[in-house]
């Protein structure tokens, strides 16, 4: 099977570019991606924080993430706080938890009644997150470093076409 599909890329160079060239696209996509979440980390830590009260607290099952992976266990937590004698109710759907032991550890973790530390945004005290829920997505040097090693790899491709071509060995 492997060979076949050697084969046909290389009797289909535009093919074989196209699939490279898309392959440098989402990995540059998803460092982008991953520059954001960096940031809206980075914001949401300096956010002032208030005690709150988890109403419900349960594991919700997910197929969206900003990472694009599927199958995601989510806790969804309710809560109420207070701010300058106003009463607020919050739901925490900012997460990224990877495996259902890390969604139900946390919601076993977060149940009704319990105190619970929130930051709320001071521009919109309505958008509110769990600090402890907040994942540092860390940086996106993979993504870049694929990229810049495909982008690569695809100039490489194309030059050797050309070099090939005007050796009169090869047509493309």
């Amino acid at each position: 099977m492997a060979g076949t599909v050697n084969n046909f890329l290389q009797r289909h160079p535009f093919l074989r570019r196209a699939v490279l060239a898309v392959i440098v696209f989402f990995c540059f996509r998803a460092a982008k991606l991953e520059f954001a979440a960096m940031q809206l980390y980075q914001e949401v830590i300096r956010w002032p924080l208030v005690q709150a009260s988890i109403k419900s607290s349960a594991v919700s099952n997910s197929a969206y993430s900003w990472s694009g992976k599927r199958n995601r266990y989510c806790p969804m937590l309710e809560y109420s706080y207070s701010l300058k004698g106003r009463e607020y109710i919050g739901y925490n759907g900012v997460f990224d938890f990877v495996c259902w032991p890390d969604a139900t550890d946390f919601v076993a973790r977060h149940q009704p009644g319990t105190l619970v530390k929130i930051a709320y945004d001071p521009t919109n005290p309505s958008v509110t997150i769990i600090p402890d829920a907040v994942r540092d997505p860390g940086y996106p040097w993979g993504d870049i470093g694929g990229g810049i090693i495909f982008s690569l790899i695809l100039l490489a491709d194309f030059l050797g076409g050309r070099k090939a071509s005007s050796n009169g060995t090869t047509t493309e």
